[in-house]
């Protein structure tokens, strides 16, 4: 299944979409059990002109610039990641530029998280990354690995910006130096059926909560590059039930594949 992953994202070669699911539909033929869950999850007519097409996104905010948008993946998609993160949760670190930006346990986060590689070998997480290059307009390169997070109840992330502050810089100088600041997040709401857990923007005073397939995307630069103060956020409390997240963040500079 590397192979339609490589094929997907045309990593050393022509990208092919043809050849991706081609690859995929041999590995299933063959018994492979997560090919067939990714091509169930994607339907064996999956039209890509539809998948990479404009997206009509409702804007919330402008400073920072808020949208979000209605159904940007479909409940198949969202099954198939819910299941496969499942396997593979961790409780959720945070990042310390006092401690040489190394990641550690804090207690203003309780959630789990599930993360991935950019050579994720499943065609179904390639394609959304794609999906959400076209939906902010920045390159697929400029993009972290994907992470998947689940809160169960009583679980949150307080409030914190997914950019580095300026007190922050000394810390990430590396980082901000390769590959630069975490100019855009983009959230994607899993699943529904549980109560609280709204993202909340404290200093907007608004909070948004996603039906199942939703997007949500906030800019953690305006467009010159400056931070915005105002996209503080937090994952507020789940009160019943479990929430499932896609989280992804953008950076301004190509992040390396490995």
């Amino acid at each position: 299944m590397y192979h339609a992953a490589l094929a997907a994202r045309g990593h050393g070669r022509a990208q092919s979409f043809d050849d991706a699911f081609r690859f995929l539909e041999e590995a299933a033929a063959l018994g492979d059990t997560r090919a067939k869950g990714q091509l169930m999850a994607l339907g064996r007519g999956f039209d890509r002109n539809a998948w990479f097409g404009q997206l009509e996104q409702v804007q919330h905010h402008q400073a920072p610039r808020v949208s979000s948008i209605e159904g940007f993946l479909p409940k198949p998609v969202c099954s198939w990641l819910i299941k496969q993160a499942s396997k593979n949760l961790v409780r959720a670190p945070v990042q310390r530029a006092d401690d040489n930006a190394a990641f550690s346990l804090d207690n203003s986060r309780s959630n789990s998280v599930a993360g991935s590689s950019h050579l994720q070998p499943d065609l179904v997480v390639q394609l959304v990354n794609m999906r959400i290059a076209s939906a902010i307009g920045l390159p697929l390169a400029h993009q972290e690995p994907t992470n998947f997070l689940n809160y169960k109840r009583g679980q949150e992330y307080t409030d914190h910006y997914d950019f580095f502050r300026s007190e922050e810089e000394a810390g990430f100088a590396h980082e901000l130096r390769t590959i630069g600041q975490r100019v855009a997040t983009v959230l994607v709401y899993l699943n529904d059926g549980y109560e609280g857990g709204e993202t909340a923007f404290p200093r907007l005073d608004w909070s948004f909560k996603g039906k199942l397939g939703d997007a949500l995307i906030f800019w953690n630069l305006d467009v010159a590059g400056e931070r915005e103060m105002n996209s503080l956020h937090a994952g507020r409390p789940v009160t019943k039930g479990e929430k499932w997240l896609l989280s992804k963040w953008v950076r301004q500079r190509p992040v390396p594949l490995i």
